[in-house]
């Protein structure tokens, strides 16, 4: 009797240990199941208030806390933090695993990680939030998505697989992630119109940055009136959203012209580059600040066509101006210029041109724009500045209810001016008493340089004409002793004579062929005495420009 019980306790022991074995073989050896066709559904974690109520294991996202997924460089390496809820000894766990899904393309990849740091952060009932720093390296991929796995002790719960059907048990999935192919989701961005005093928003498809101000423009004054900081994180269609806070302060640019000008006629506003240096991938955005186009037009033709300033606004800035700042708000403008000698420093032209004609340098945005006429002052100025070399800068600023919102870019204005070039001296040598007593005519010995170099812009409509003239009975004057002098086929007097006409345009070079000629003297002359003629030029249009007024 007592044999028979002892073997039946010694099969059954072994039958017990055997069961056990098998037990825990099958699940220490079960295959992990990690997604490798599509990226899995994000595992979201939710935390409870109440000593008695379980937590949800899964990655946490949540604003009123303030934890987030976060992305960062360090030594060349490319970290990802990430926030969890787990068992509060999770640490004691032998058995978790990290994956990486990568999508390139339309292609689906994975492989294991290995270099992961997990830190508790805080306990709860039962539960802990988890900090996981995990090393990306330098992994090549559109788009990844990090998995765990642990169905140790201390583990997960089978259900933790994919939207909790089990799909991939024992399985935590985050939020997919843009990794190499960051996306901005931020339509009115996208639109590529900047204007400083706009506030909006940027949101993008990667991970938190560590960084404070985040967002850097590729121009210096620009980017120091701007600022873009942190706003919030959330997921939507398993994807991660983090949004960022993008102001500008109108007070930063207001007056500031070098730097910010610009002078290429066929773009409206200045190009610039928003960008953001995210570890794995720059995200950036090209903008166009401030709407403007410089101001191109031709000293002759300003009688018949006026300047609208209209034409030189990019309809799609004031529209969207009018559109964000109006809303029952009154918008007005005003232009303010300034000169290459002062260029930072910007006066208000109606204060400096009054004027009574239809100018409107002030106005209503949108209705009313600033017409550069011949007729009135302001043009008259700009023309003098150009026909002396000098530059002039413009600026409109937009007002909400008589306070500064926002402005243009400065821009350059540009009135294309004929240019007219003359020898400073034509020399006819020294000519002898007996061939002026007597009479003769002679060439300039400098005749191969003595030319008239003109230069007509393409938007000049006029023909333009050249006259010369000469100040006659001078004490050293060539007329004083009956010399004549000719050039272009035409005798010079003290009257104004047309010498050439010019209809075309681009460089044109005229030689001179100026003669000398005496037609006899009969006066005593003193040797070595040197007489001059000065010769007045003058470049004019065939039709004055201020004729009508």
């Amino acid at each position: 009797m007592n044999t028979k019980r002892k073997l039946l306790l010694f099969i059954s022991g072994m039958a017990l240990i055997l069961l056990f074995t098998i037990m825990n073989t099958n699940t220490v050896k079960a295959a992990v199941t990690w997604p490798t066709t599509s990226f899995a559904t994000w595992t979201q974690g939710r935390r409870f208030d109440g000593s008695l109520t379980r937590n949800i294991y899964g990655f946490i996202i949540n604003k009123d806390e303030g934890y987030y997924m976060e992305e960062y460089k360090d030594s060349g390496n490319i970290h990802i933090k990430i926030p969890l809820i787990a068992h509060q000894d999770w640490n004691k766990s032998d058995n978790t695993k990290y994956y990486l899904v990568m999508q390139n393309g339309n292609n689906i990849s994975g492989q294991m990680i290995s270099n992961v740091t997990r830190t508790k952060i805080k306990d709860y009932s039962r539960t802990s939030l988890w900090m996981l720093d995990v090393t990306v390296g330098n992994i090549k991929a559109d788009k990844i998505q990090i998995c765990i796995y642990d169905d140790g002790s201390y583990g997960f719960w089978r259900t933790n697989g994919v939207a909790d059907d089990g799909t991939y048990p024992f399985v935590m999935s985050t939020p997919v992630l843009g990794w190499n192919n960051v996306t901005n989701f931020n339509q009115s961005l996208k639109d590529g119109i900047f204007y400083v005093g706009r506030n909006t928003t940027l949101t993008m498809n990667a991970p938190k940055l560590q960084d404070s101000n985040v967002g850097k423009f590729d121009n210096s004054i620009l980017n120091n009136a701007g600022e873009s900081h942190f706003f919030g994180q959330n997921v939507v269609n398993n994807e991660i959203r983090t949004t960022y806070e993008i102001t500008t302060d109108v007070t930063k640019l207001d007056g500031i012209v070098d730097g910010l000008a610009s002078s290429n006629t066929n773009k409206y506003g200045l190009d610039t580059t928003l960008t953001y240096e995210i570890p794995s991938d720059n995200l950036t955005i090209p903008l166009v600040y401030g709407g403007l186009k410089p101001i191109v037009m031709s000293v002759d033709n300003l009688d018949n066509t006026p300047i609208n300033t209209k034409d030189f606004l990019e309809a799609s800035f004031i529209d969207k101006i009018i559109s964000d700042l109006k809303n029952n708000h009154t918008l007005t403008y005003s232009w303010f210029y300034s000169t290459s000698d002062k260029i930072n420093d910007l006066k208000k032209v109606s204060t400096e041109f009054p004027s009574n004609t239809d100018f409107k340098p002030d106005g209503n945005l949108g209705t009313d724009w600033m017409i550069l006429s011949s007729k009135n002052n302001f043009t008259q100025y700009l023309m003098k500045q150009a026909i002396e070399g000098k530059k002039t800068y413009l600026m409109m600023k937009v007002y909400v209810d008589g306070k500064l919102s926002t402005l243009t870019n400065p821009i350059l204005v540009q009135i294309q001016v004929p240019t007219l070039k003359v020898p400073d001296k034509i020399d006819f040598g020294t000519i002898s008493v007996k061939n002026i007593y007597n009479g003769g005519s002679f060439e300039s010995l400098t005749k191969d340089s003595d030319k008239l170099s003109l230069s007509i812009p393409d938007t000049s409509k006029s023909t333009w004409k050249v006259t010369s003239s000469i100040k006659e009975n001078d004490d050293n004057s060539i007329t004083k002793i009956n010399g004549q002098l000719n050039i272009l086929g035409k005798n010079l007097s003290a009257t104004p004579i047309e010498v050439a006409s010019i209809s075309k345009h681009g460089l044109v070079d005229l030689p001179l062929n100026a003669k000398v000629s005496f037609r006899g003297y009969h006066n005593p002359l003193t040797p070595r005495t040197n007489f001059t003629e000065d010769i007045n030029w003058n470049l004019s249009p065939e039709t004055p420009i201020m004729a009508s007024n």
